[in-house]
């Protein structure tokens, strides 16, 4: 058997947490740039604001209903996931982290017959020590309890629903969309209507041979799924081939210091994703576009790749070189809406068997006398940096080029035009001292 546990609203239930007073009020939350509503909390829902809408259509709704409304904090929301599946962990050792509130248990050294109160102790102690509300779907197999997610959400009292191969799932798949069911897009459904299916109960009993030739190998796995039989299993936490970091600015951006600004902010969140999964990166891909929404101004997009002659972690270095691309890709004349940054050729660090430390392959053509011992120091200085900004809070210590500001007690990062908009941005309660709730 196999669990889908899902955080309810979970933007909004990280946002409760926190300010009690918000649990029966409607809450929304917002996108990027406060541009959708991307989370809605039920009482929102009941108000008819529909998901992704764009936030300006709806303010004298939300004015009118007094509805709270928050700035995404991905900060907290990443936080606050952490713990949920740290505790889910601890009663369940097989789990895999689908998606920032969901995950896949597996189920099978758990007894049958209790598995409805296990899994009902572990929702009510997930509640205890998170706050975060959560559903929990069982099934024989991945797409299965994915569905039974779904009833347990709308349907089960006490938020848990086990779903089996019986009459009960034949009325079930019955009475639903194909769409609804996970890894069916729209497109598909269309092709699947074009032959004659209609629901999941049809498709559950289709020649899976005519549905991998109509859709796709994954279109006749989700048939053996649909039957009972599991064709996917928990999938591992496989570390990224690059990572990409970009925003889109809270105001358009003309002068290149702002840009170089965004840009080291963009290269310094990069390098810290590259050393938390233990990589090395051997080259970046900068890119730069203007607003293509804008029809009344000039546009512009452009990129450009450079490939490192060692490969390196070293935040130092990847800004450096990022700015060098951004000086061959700059023009003055434009109204620029976006910046970002992709990390290329990952690898894995190595380590050796002899001192446990860190081996980074050198260049036969580039070598210089030292260079292992200049590594050494750019590793020691991000490993350091690194700590102090995990024990003392993000952005304790950053890079001057990210931008900086001296008031009366302390030198603090920018916040500089290019930043996103986030208006109503809840604290940091979770990753910064100067946020920790406070009562009274």
């Amino acid at each position: 058997m196999y669990g889908l546990v899902d955080c309810n609203n979970f933007y909004v239930s990280c946002e409760r947490v926190f300010n009690p007073l918000l649990k029966g009020k409607p809450v929304i939350v917002l996108s990027n740039n406060d541009g959708c509503i991307i989370a809605r909390s039920n009482e929102a829902k009941a108000l008819g604001i529909p998901m992704g809408a764009p936030l300006h259509l709806y303010k004298t709704l939300i004015k009118k209903n007094k509805i709270f409304t928050y700035s995404s904090n991905y900060t907290l929301y990443g936080d606050m996931s952490s713990r949920v599946m740290s505790a889910l962990n601890y009663f369940v050792p097989n789990i895999e982290v689908y998606s920032i509130d969901e995950a896949f248990l597996s189920l099978k050294k758990f007894n049958v017959q209790s598995l409805q109160d296990e899994m009902f102790k572990i929702r009510e102690y997930i509640y205890q020590w998170t706050g975060i509300p959560v559903s929990i779907g069982i099934g024989p197999t991945k797409t299965l309890a994915k569905l039974a997610n779904k009833i347990a959400k709308k349907k089960s009292s006490n938020g848990v629903y086990i779903l089996t191969i019986s009459n009960q799932l034949t009325h079930i798949l019955n009475g639903m969309n194909l769409e609804d069911i996970w890894g069916v897009s729209k497109g598909w459904g269309d092709r699947l209507r074009s032959i004659g299916i209609n629901n999941p109960m049809q498709l559950q009993q289709a020649n899976p041979r005519q549905i991998r030739t109509l859709v796709s190998v994954v279109g006749e796995r989700i048939v053996y799924e649909l039957r009972g039989e599991s064709c996917l299993t928990l999938e591992e936490v496989v570390n990224k081939k690059s990572i990409t970091v970009s925003r889109s600015f809270g105001n358009m951006i003309n002068d290149k210091e702002s840009l170089k600004k965004a840009l080291a902010n963009h290269a310094a969140r990069a390098a810290e994703k590259l050393r938390y999964q233990d990589s090395i990166c051997g080259g970046i891909y900068i890119f730069i576009k203007t607003n293509r929404f804008r029809e009344q101004d000039l546009q512009y997009s452009n990129s450009a790749i450079i490939n490192f002659d060692e490969l390196t972690d070293s935040t130092t270095i990847i800004i450096e070189k990022s700015f060098k691309l951004l000086e061959s890709l700059y023009r003055s004349k434009y109204n620029y809406k976006k910046i970002g940054i992709t990390l290329l050729g990952l690898r894995q660090k190595s380590k050796s068997h002899l001192d446990n430390n860190y081996i980074i392959q050198g260049n036969l053509f580039t070598h210089k006398k030292n260079q292992q011992i200049y590594m050494s120091k750019y590793r020691d200085r991000m490993k350091l940096i690194d700590e102090i900004n995990t024990k003392m809070g993000k952005m304790t210590i950053f890079h001057g080029s990210q931008g900086m500001i001296k008031n009366s007690k302390n030198i603090q990062l920018e916040t500089g035009k290019w930043q996103m908009r986030s208006s109503y941005k809840s604290p940091f309660y979770t990753t910064n001292w100067d946020d920790i709730l406070k009562v009274s």
